[in-house]
């Protein structure tokens, strides 16, 4: 019992403080862009996702560590899940987060800038919010190099490395997990318009699936791989559910399964069928180890 409770108390402060460093994070950089007429309204739901995920694991790490029983870490995370997800949507979905974005982007400069490195400059001569503006390179040793229509290898060539970033752009496996994150953000958002129980539903099955992963913390000895291995796991969940949810693949489905669900159905019986799938693995592993110790 006292496992049971020293759980709740770790999911629910994990899902907490990452809910609200997410949502923090997510509100300063919309206070950096241009206004967004709609986006404080459901601020929160873009959020939901990366919490859910990031409770769902350190919950489920924490259920190994202890040494709960397999069933009833995935009952107990199943309800913590669902109560502060059915929570949030039932609280926050009345409350719109002022935000109070710029009105105009912060300015680079004028045409003329001057952007060095080292002994190595460009001038931009029109636009600095455009890459592609004429610009005047100052190489020592060659001069001034005009360039009407910059061409980034042959700028790197001369400046001896990376040009200057005009925007900032992560890496491209970085854009992929928030591409997915997104699209999982739209789908609460578009299911809780619907109505509480849909949202639900489409909640239940993630959280079946994230929690039929419990086997993949009981694997191997290595404190690091293990880590890395769960997070490449739910990464490839994610993927998977962000895969499932494309306009493409929901024509596929539909045209497979559309006599028998409706479309807004697809998606969560998926994600419960594969959850399910997982879990009568996880039950079946269980019950043999059990029974082999017991003939020991």
């Amino acid at each position: 019992m006292k496992n049971l409770v020293r759980l709740a108390f770790v999911f629910s402060i994990g899902f907490v403080v990452l809910f609200a460093i997410s949502l923090m994070i997510h509100w300063l950089q919309i206070r950096l862009k241009p206004a967004v007429p709609s986006e404080g309204a459901f601020l929160w739901i873009s959020v939901l996702p990366i919490t859910i995920y990031g409770a769902m694991l350190l919950g489920l790490r924490y259920t190994v560590r202890v040494g709960i029983s397999i069933p009833l870490a995935i009952i107990s995370l199943m309800i913590l899940g669902l109560g502060w997800t059915g929570g949030l949507a039932l609280g926050m979905n009345r409350f719109t987060m002022p935000v109070y974005p710029q009105d105009t982007m912060l300015s680079l400069g004028e045409p003329g800038l001057l952007l060095s490195r080292s002994d190595k400059a460009v001038v931009i001569l029109q636009d600095p919010h455009n890459p592609q503006s004429p610009q005047v390179l100052s190489v020592p040793g060659e001069g001034l190099v005009y360039a009407a229509v910059p061409q980034e290898e042959t700028l790197q060539k001369k400046l001896g490395g990376p040009l200057v970033s005009f925007r900032t752009e992560a890496p491209a496996f970085l854009q992929g997990i928030i591409h997915d994150f997104a699209s999982t953000a739209a789908q609460f958002h578009t299911r809780l318009n619907q109505g509480f129980l849909p949202f639900m539903i489409y909640a239940g099955g993630l959280m079946v699936l994230l929690c039929s992963l419990r086997f993949i913390f009981t694997l191997g000895a290595w404190p690091l791989a293990n880590l890395c291995v769960r997070i490449l796991v739910f990464r490839g969940v994610l993927a998977l559910e962000a895969l499932l949810n494309t306009p493409r693949i929901q024509r596929d489905l539909l045209s497979l399964v559309g006599t028998w669900l409706p479309k807004s159905l697809i998606s969560p019986v998926l994600l419960y069928a594969l959850g399910l799938v997982l879990l009568l693995y996880t039950g079946v592993s269980y019950l043999i180890k059990h029974r082999s110790m017991y003939a020991a």
